[in-house]
């Protein structure tokens, strides 16, 4: 059977010395092994780590592929994957740009969509590894308190604003849990001056194949295309026609029951 837990991250967040996290590559669990043994063992920290883990097979890309500071974003919980690359200036597209988050194996399923963003709309994306939402979190909360209690300083910004500064677009964020985890974060993200959108498992799904799983849930690649169209088009970015078409060409069931009732 597949998916059993849409949730368990999300009360994980609830345990103050748990540190959670939902890798996706191979050198993105080492990089947060290695921490946890550092911080528990060497530190003698007080803490414990949870690491979601899946079966799928698929290739593994080097540590030196992510790019410098790759390492400092996996422990944060959010690092820049790959980048677009320019925008096309005239055509289709005309210089469109999104940013997607994807965590775990459902990011596989972010650059997947990011291909036929560019590919079939001439959209371009910015991926982005979200391997901790919680920590995310943690670290917008410690950031909010400082604020708070220092008026009279600068401003410090969060970790997922500070990273999303300079990068053009709405964010959407898709993965295999509820979508309450990737939603907690949508202050920050909202703080860079981006439009939010969320996708999640919410709801009970059993599936023989991942793909009918995912497209139950609503988060598989072409909901992730629709998705940013759509963010597009309510920032006023293309006409709501473009949405409706992608709809279309990806034959999505408009008039189904939403998966959280059924």
């Amino acid at each position: 059977l597949q998916h059993e837990d849409g949730h368990s991250h999300i009360i994980a967040g609830t345990i103050p010395n748990c540190v959670s996290y939902d890798p996706t590559f191979a050198y993105e669990v080492v990089t947060i092994i290695r921490e946890g043994m550092r911080r528990m063992y060497e530190e003698q920290e007080d803490v414990y780590y949870y690491v979601t883990l899946m079966n799928e097979n698929y290739p593994h890309p080097g540590l030196a592929e992510a790019g410098a500071g790759a390492e400092q974003g996996i422990l944060k919980g959010l690092y820049k994957l790959t980048d677009g690359g320019k925008t096309a200036a005239s055509g289709k597209g005309k210089g469109l740009r999104v940013q997607l988050m994807g965590s775990g194996t459902i990011l596989r399923e972010v650059m997947a969509g990011a291909e036929l963003l560019k590919n079939d709309f001439g959209v371009t994306a910015d991926l982005w590894s979200a391997t901790s939402y919680n920590e995310l979190r943690r670290d917008g909360m410690a950031t909010e308190r400082w604020n708070l209690l220092h008026p009279t300083e600068p401003r410090r910004k969060s970790w997922v604003e500070s990273v999303l500064e300079g990068h053009e677009g709405p964010v959407i964020a898709s993965t295999d849990y509820m979508r309450n985890y990737a939603d907690q974060v949508r202050e920050y993200v909202q703080a860079a001056g981006r439009r939010y959108v969320v996708l999640g498992t919410d709801g009970f799904g059993r599936s023989d194949y991942r793909s009918k799983l995912r497209e139950f849930f609503e988060v598989d690649r072409f909901y992730v295309v629709v998705a940013a169209l759509k963010a597009l088009a309510d920032d006023g970015r293309i006409k709501a026609s473009v949405v409706a078409d992608a709809i279309t060409k990806y034959k999505l069931d408009t008039e189904r029951a939403a998966p959280w009732t059924v």
